[in-house]
């Protein structure tokens, strides 16, 4: 399974589990560095990366991710 099926699949599920609209994923990057982001999924545009469709660059730069067990916190 791909990225983009295996986070599809995920937001999916996430949405019918909790009725969240979107869930945070980090997204560890090629060059090892992270990023947050908002996940969501509609029917009719598919995956929304931060209220837009995710560019090519994001998918290239997207190589692994997680869900979030809690929020980021700043110290």
């Amino acid at each position: 399974m791909c990225i983009a099926e295996a986070l599809q699949s995920q937001v999916q599920k996430f949405q019918q589990s909790t009725g969240e609209e979107t869930m945070v994923v980090v997204i560890e990057k090629r060059d090892e560095s992270m990023a947050i982001h908002r996940i969501g999924f509609s029917p009719f545009v598919g995956l929304m990366v931060d209220g837009k469709p995710p560019s090519h660059k994001w998918w290239q730069d997207a190589d692994r991710f997680h869900a979030l067990q809690w929020p980021p916190t700043v110290h």
